[in-house]
């Protein structure tokens, strides 16, 4: 088998992986989660039941990657400003909560409020089921959170990588629990008075991350 028809075989894979994603995205918008249904999703992106999943092993599968990729612009937000703000304490010497310290007001500054209205558009109906929408996006955002943890090790490895781990988890399970909390009481909606609730809920989130870690 030659490199060529390899690197055929994922880009195709790719395509096709990114051709569920977006008729899962648009048939979930447009629609009742509820009713929407695999043979849906296959019919709308030219594959067949199976090669859906193949892809993803279940449609809550498929729900968590549609909600991880409406957070991928936020996670390449978040990484970019933690890889500016740890080039810029690079020059003064490892510091072992730097980094952590980066990572907090990335995810402090990123856009996450309006991420989490178009999740909760996309699955906030899924039947009546809070216990199941809550499970799909936690487990996106807990995705995201593996995603950050590599790469913010992979550009700091003098962190301790249980440190990150548990700061990573406490953060991503934190922005869960405020989501939950934020989205309820804004009615999902963004104005500058519900963005100021959300950035006074995750400073008090990251209040409690840094006196965690902090103290040792």
């Amino acid at each position: 088998m030659t490199t060529t028809s390899v690197d055929g075989r994922s880009v195709l894979r790719a395509e096709r992986r990114q051709a569920i994603l977006t008729a899962a995205r648009e048939l979930v918008a447009s629609a009742s989660t509820a009713h929407i249904t695999v043979e849906q999703v296959a019919e709308r992106a030219g594959v067949s039941r199976r090669t859906v999943f193949n892809h993803f092993g279940s449609f809550d599968a498929l729900l968590v990657a549609v909600c991880e990729d409406v957070l991928a612009q936020v996670t390449a937000q978040v990484l970019d400003d933690v890889a500016r703000r740890t080039r810029r304490t690079a020059a003064t010497g490892h510091d072992p909560n730097a980094s952590l310290d980066a990572l907090c007001e990335a995810v402090r500054g990123a856009d996450l409020p309006t991420a989490m209205v178009s999740i909760d558009r996309l699955i906030g109906g899924l039947g009546g089921d809070e216990t199941r929408v809550e499970a799909i996006s936690q487990s996106a955002l807990d995705q995201v959170g593996r995603r950050i943890a590599a790469e913010v090790l992979r550009a700091d490895p003098g962190l301790d990588p249980l440190t990150l781990d548990l700061t990573v988890a406490f953060l991503m399970n934190g922005v869960g629990v405020l989501a939950h909390r934020w989205l309820e009481q804004s009615g999902a909606r963004l104005t500058p008075a519900t963005r100021g609730a959300w950035t006074r809920s995750m400073s008090r989130l990251l209040r409690q991350i840094r006196s965690g870690y902090t103290t040792a």
